[in-house]
């Protein structure tokens, strides 16, 4: 008979598999990013976890289905959040792109070394890999466009390329996980507010003004707001 933890949700073996995973795809993300997925050995991996390299092949066939697992993780995720939320999503724009952004945020910090590893490794994913992970970020960069585009037509954001739009508010989300430190002021939700504000008043209609319609235009009010955030940081 199997010990439970009696909280129903699994043995006490199952749970401490789930951890021990948990500690090699987070070793694994932070040698990665460091070294590089080539650079990295599975030996690497068993000694930074303090486990041999054949007790690594019991959780993972090897180091391909690794970070298989890890590229899964950190690309799908996003996009599963992005559509259950659609259920309880407002029908005002600027909310729902606020509240996107800002779970964007909260997503990257929460798994800030696994985003910096993807920006090592991504572009030497296996070819099959590489196109789930392009397929995931299109979806999510297609719904991000679809709030822009609900605020454009609405009138409350200005009449930019939607696309430009999504990608410049996606970056500077994505971005945090290169720069921000939970050691000093803002707290990571804090930091998502901020930002989710800040992606808002980019784009906001200016009813005092003609609309601005240019990509310059654009990128130009988010240098202004990535500014204050930087004299506020």
């Amino acid at each position: 008979m199997n010990a439970t933890d009696g909280t129903g949700s699994g043995t006490v073996r199952e749970r401490r598999k789930a951890l021990l995973e948990r500690e090699i795809k987070d070793k694994a993300c932070t040698l990665f990013a460091r070294k590089g997925f080539d650079g990295t050995s599975l030996t690497d991996i068993a000694d930074a976890v303090g486990l041999s390299r054949a007790a690594i092949y019991y959780y993972f066939e090897n180091k391909e289905a690794l970070l298989e697992a890890i590229v899964t993780e950190v690309s799908e995720r996003p996009v599963q959040t992005l559509l259950a939320s659609r259920d309880t999503a407002s029908d005002d724009p600027v909310a729902e792109l606020r509240q996107a952004v800002r779970r964007q945020v909260v997503g990257t910090l929460e798994r800030q070394v696994l985003m910096q590893m993807i920006a090592v490794t991504e572009a030497a994913l296996p070819p099959a890999l590489a196109a789930r992970h392009i397929a995931s970020k299109r979806r999510y960069l297609e719904d991000c466009r679809r709030i822009i585009r609900d605020g454009i037509r609405a009138g409350v954001f200005r009449p930019v390329d939607d696309r430009v739009a999504a990608l410049a508010v996606i970056g500077m989300a994505a971005w945090t996980a290169q720069w921000y430190s939970p050691d000093r002021p803002p707290a990571a939700a804090e930091l998502a507010d901020i930002i989710g504000d800040m992606a808002v008043r980019t784009l906001e209609a200016d009813r005092g003004e003609a609309p601005a319609a240019s990509v310059e235009a654009l990128l130009e009010g988010m240098r202004d707001q990535i500014a204050r955030l930087e004299r506020m940081l």
